[in-house]
């Protein structure tokens, strides 16, 4: 079908939408709403809170799920999180964190690997990480660090798999008005990650221009404000 969107939003508590004041304010539901294009449309959300990239391999290996994504044309993923988190709670030290770093590099690679082998024509999306914690934080700057860090390496397999980096690290950087929790985005926090997806989504949709036409950064951020 012409204009046909079949998006699939899949990964961890950012993508369920913890933190918006309702579902509709998740970024996955506005990013959906933006890209729809006829009434026959679908969006499909297979967020779950608390999930680790580990789990996130096996989740898409269930026949209903990988049904969703084989047939989908936008996929956005967002991972991660809880593993750095697991790490932080068990107090690890500077090599745990590089061993999780690594974890998450080989399985975001088979992640992406998996999805774009079995549909390549789909438009895939993964988000990095922002830092949530204040200056004041002990471990602030090491954060930022090795957030930056690991933003690189989505960034590189991202390259690798035809895919797209949604980098929301200096977005969110000391704007703790973006936060609904100690982690988790408000509704701001979720409309600006909306526009960060749009914003990437269209650089591709133009990539032979050297930037997108005026008229579509004016029409996503109008968009952006009607929702």
């Amino acid at each position: 079908m012409e204009n046909r969107v079949y998006y699939v939003a899949m990964g961890d508590s950012l993508t369920e939408g913890v933190g918006a004041s309702s579902i509709e304010s998740s970024f996955a539901a506005k990013f959906f709403k933006a890209i729809r294009q006829t009434p026959y449309c679908q969006y499909v959300n297979l967020g779950r809170s608390g999930m680790s990239s580990s789990e996130l391999l096996q989740y898409i290996e269930k026949t209903p799920v990988r049904e969703q994504w084989q047939k989908a044309t936008n996929i956005t993923i967002t991972i991660g999180g809880i593993d750095l988190i697991e790490t932080y709670k068990r107090k690890g030290s500077m090599a745990d964190y590089f061993t999780t770093i690594y974890k998450l590099k080989r399985n975001v690679n088979q992640l992406l690997q998996r999805i774009t082998f079995d549909n390549p024509n789909a438009e895939v999306m993964i988000m990095g990480f922002y830092n949530p914690g204040h200056p004041d934080d002990a471990l602030y700057s090491f954060a930022n660090m090795l957030l930056q860090r690991v933003n690189k390496i989505y960034g590189m397999l991202a390259k690798r798999y035809n895919s797209h980096l949604v980098e929301p690290f200096h977005d969110f950087l000391n704007k703790p008005h973006l936060l609904a929790d100690v982690v988790h985005p408000n509704d701001l926090g979720y409309e600006t990650i909306t526009h960060l997806f749009l914003e990437k989504r269209n650089k591709g949709l133009f990539a032979d221009f050297s930037d997108p036409p005026s008229w579509m950064n004016k029409a996503v951020q109008t968009k952006i404000r009607a929702d």
